[in-house]
């Protein structure tokens, strides 16, 4: 019996061709499918999202303006009144401007009210005439306490010429706002209450002198 030997070299060639195949019909698939279009992205409505942002933000400011306010936020700002000239407080005043030549030596009564008249209210001026008005009662003002801009000592005597601790008023020449830019409304004797004294400033209301005993010095 002759065994004839078989030669397994002929199939080689033929599995090395059919890999190759197959590795070529993978990269045109996967070159294709490289080469489609990207289909466009959804449009994206954004109104539930504006809708919950606007939410968001009207909250936010709500908050905002339910929030207590510092104490910085509380005090006033000053500034000057428009049309109004400041008086210079190193200037001397001479009655002889406020008097007509020949006119006669007028009253400390008087002599205070033309000073205010012509907005002095410094000196003199600061006094009220003897026995037009009663003190104004204030809050204390201590000689060592640096007035912010706006604010003013006034000055006042008893009818019997006791005097009488300065008071906080506001100055005549300003105008007053708060933090917020609003303006405020003060009192008409311009007096300052204790709801809007300057920070720092120790809220105590001045005490009236006794009346002198007559005879008594």
């Amino acid at each position: 019996m002759r065994i004839a030997r078989r030669d397994g070299s002929g199939r080689r060639p033929a599995l090395l061709y059919k890999t190759l195949a197959l590795i070529l019909a993978g990269a045109c698939a996967g070159y294709l499918l490289m080469m489609q279009p990207s289909s466009p992205a959804p449009e994206h409505d954004g109104s539930n999202e504006d809708g919950a942002g606007g939410e968001r933000i009207a909250a936010a400011s709500s908050d905002n303006a339910l929030a207590p306010r510092a104490a910085s936020d509380r005090a006033l700002i000053a500034r000057p009144a428009h049309g109004q000239s400041l008086q210079d407080p190193n200037l001397s005043i001479d009655l002889a401007d406020y008097l007509a030549p020949g006119s006669p030596v007028p009253t400390g009564a008087e002599v205070i009210e033309r000073l205010n008249a012509a907005g002095i209210h410094s000196g003199i001026g600061a006094f009220q005439p003897h026995g037009t008005s009663p003190p104004l009662i204030g809050l204390a003002v201590p000689d060592d306490f640096e007035l912010p801009e706006g604010y003013v000592r006034h000055f006042q005597a008893t009818d019997d010429g006791q005097r009488i601790e300065p008071i906080l008023m506001f100055s005549p020449d300003y105008q007053f706002f708060d933090a917020s830019g609003r303006p405020i409304n003060i009192p008409e004797n311009r007096v300052v209450p204790p709801e809007l004294a300057p920070p720092g400033l120790t809220i105590r209301p001045i005490k009236l002198p006794p009346p002198l005993t007559p005879g008594r010095p």
